[in-house]
């Protein structure tokens, strides 16, 4: 068989388990758990078309202006680029487009007909606006039930300000709620409304209720320590009980523990420790959240689990002993196995605890409605994200278990795919490509399931020397001594150069760019070079040779076989 060549994406694609002219791809766009299109965002934003950008992402995700702040980069870690000089900054850019394109841009999406049917969704974190800004643009009549008085999830009543500004978490959410997407706040599901009621009212429900509760401290003492996500809601809402103190102990080495570290200091504290049970290398904090750490004199004290607090003087003391390992079983309990000496005492006006989140289903399990797994998750089918309930479908946190915000939009796009399957009978949605039409509008036909496409390693490359070593580029940020006293955001975000210049970083792994170079080391002279890329012109005068492939900079071309012509 003559070469083929992987193609970039061309379609405003929404779902397809696969593409016919990308049998190739990425590590980032593999590893991206919402599925964003990286390597057409930064084609896009390299080219300067910013608006056309952001319309490719949010055929993906509708809150782009917030994975683009708070999301762990797992691309990132991903990338090629990182193993020849340094990763694309892929979240940079990602912001970049969502805070500088034009959401409607040639016009806004244009809703499908409307279906008749009626979707309820419970939970208004990013999950539960995923689902519901897919399954509005699908034709469905959508309603949020949302127990608190904002909508938004962690991201809106959790996320410092510093990190995420809630008039970013508010312009996102506008945009789903201007496609008729009706919320009712302060409206708890098994309260207010009992899901038998629901059932009956509506055509299907997305149950998206997230992880907000807390894992309990269980030491002595643990009743005058607070839980960090309480605390963190509480400093957003400006209570005066938010006030740290000058002294913070902080007990947890995730993200929610370093944001709380983050908002003591920046809300009076002048000592703050983080102490986990986790190693250095171990801790789920990324990466650049520690070394903002130390940056800002934040003290780190790892394999350290605390034993008891008490009341010492004016303030309190935590009792910590030495962790020697620990591990967590099936159902989420935590193992460790103790030193026996090396713990330590630490003295603090406050203690905030974030051990550790999980759902809570509350009333809505009461009747044992669903099949659950041992973490006490709902467990969902993994196709479709239905329960075992028919009719109500589960997406995020409350079927993964706490998870990264870009995690919850891309089972919120699938339940979204999954609802709408079983309310048109469409039948299996991985024979589906769902995406844009010219009109703006949804469209869904039936596809050939072709094999998962190939991740491009490094090693792949065979012309390496097409690139040239350029260090990142980094996003303007406040000075450290403006940053720490105040809560305003301290990422400024790239400039217009700065993000067509880190865009133009990509390799574009195993994705053609029609640089020409298999078409110029052709010796057969069977490729040509056409408006859509190198075309095989000659596919029986074939050499197999491998130029093509050696010559091309991306990893983009492949062979299949068998071979059509002996050597």
């Amino acid at each position: 068989m003559p070469p083929r060549f992987s193609k970039e994406l061309r379609e405003k694609m929404v779902f397809s388990e696969s593409l016919p002219y990308q049998p190739r791809t990425s590590p980032c766009e593999a590893i991206c758990p919402a599925g964003l299109p990286i390597q057409k965002m930064n084609t896009l934003i390299e080219e300067g078309l910013v608006d056309e950008a952001l319309e490719y992402i949010r055929c993906r995700n509708p809150i782009p202006g917030v994975t683009g702040r708070i999301c762990p980069n797992p691309c990132q870690s991903g990338c090629n680029r990182g193993n020849f000089d340094s990763s694309v900054f892929i979240r940079a850019i990602e912001r970049y487009a969502a805070d500088h394109g034009n959401p409607a841009y040639k016009g806004l999406p244009v809703k499908r007909p409307h279906s008749g049917k009626k979707i309820a969704v419970i939970g208004s974190g990013p999950a539960g606006l995923t689902c519901s800004y897919f399954s509005a643009l699908l034709g469905h009549e959508v309603t949020v039930f949302e127990s608190g008085p904002a909508i938004g999830g962690i991201p809106r009543n959790a996320v410092p300000e510093f990190r995420l500004p809630k008039d970013i978490v508010d312009r996102e959410v506008g945009l789903i709620l201007n496609l008729g997407v009706c919320v009712r706040t302060n409206f708890r599901v098994g309260r207010d409304i009992g899901l038998d009621s629901i059932l009956s009212g509506f055509d299907a429900c997305l149950i998206a209720v997230g992880a907000w509760k807390e894992r309990e401290l269980e030491i002595p003492g643990a009743e005058l320590a607070f839980p960090a996500v309480s605390w963190l809601n509480s400093v957003n809402l400006g209570e005066e009980k938010s006030r740290p103190g000058k002294r913070v102990v902080i007990l947890g080495g995730g993200g929610v523990a370093f944001d709380a570290a983050f908002t003591a200091v920046r809300t009076g504290a002048r000592e703050v420790y983080v102490v986990c049970l986790e190693s250095p290398g171990e801790m789920c904090a990324p990466l650049e959240e520690v070394y903002q750490a130390e940056a800002e004199g934040i003290r780190i004290h790892n394999g350290l689990l605390p034993e008891t607090i008490f009341k010492k003087d004016k303030g309190l003391e935590v009792q910590f002993s030495s962790v020697s390992s620990f591990c967590f079983d099936e159902a989420g309990c935590l193992v460790v196995t103790k030193k026996g000496k090396g713990g330590i005492t630490i003295h603090a006006d406050t203690v905030i605890y974030a051990i550790g989140l999980e759902p809570d289903l509350g009333l809505l399990a009461k009747d044992d409605f669903f099949e659950l797994t041992p973490r006490g998750t709902l467990k969902v089918n993994p196709a479709t994200m239905e329960t075992s309930l028919p009719g109500v479908f589960a997406a995020g946190d409350v079927v993964s278990g706490p998870a990264t915000v870009a995690e919850a939009v891309g089972s919120g796009r699938k339940a979204a795919i999954g609802l709408d399957n079983r309310l048109s009978d469409q039948g299996n949605p991985l024979n589906l490509q769902i995406y844009f039409n010219e009109n703006r509008m949804l469209e869904s036909t039936n596809a050939e399931v072709a094999q998962a496409p190939h991740t491009v390693a490094l090693e792949e490359f065979m012309n390496l020397d097409y690139f040239e070593k350029t260090p990142r580029r980094e996003t303007e940020c406040q000075p450290l001594d403006d940053s720490l006293h105040s809560l305003s955001e301290i990422d400024s975000g790239f400039t217009p150069e700065d993000a067509a210049g880190e865009a133009g970083r990509c390799f574009h792994c195993g994705h053609c760019i029609s640089c020409g170079f298999c078409v110029e080391d052709c010796p057969g002279h069977i490729l040509s070079m056409t408006p859509n890329g190198p075309s095989v012109d000659y596919p029986d005068e074939c050499w197999h040779c491998g130029c093509c492939r050696i010559s091309c900079p991306r990893g983009a071309v492949l062979y299949e076989f068998p071979l059509n012509m002996m050597l």
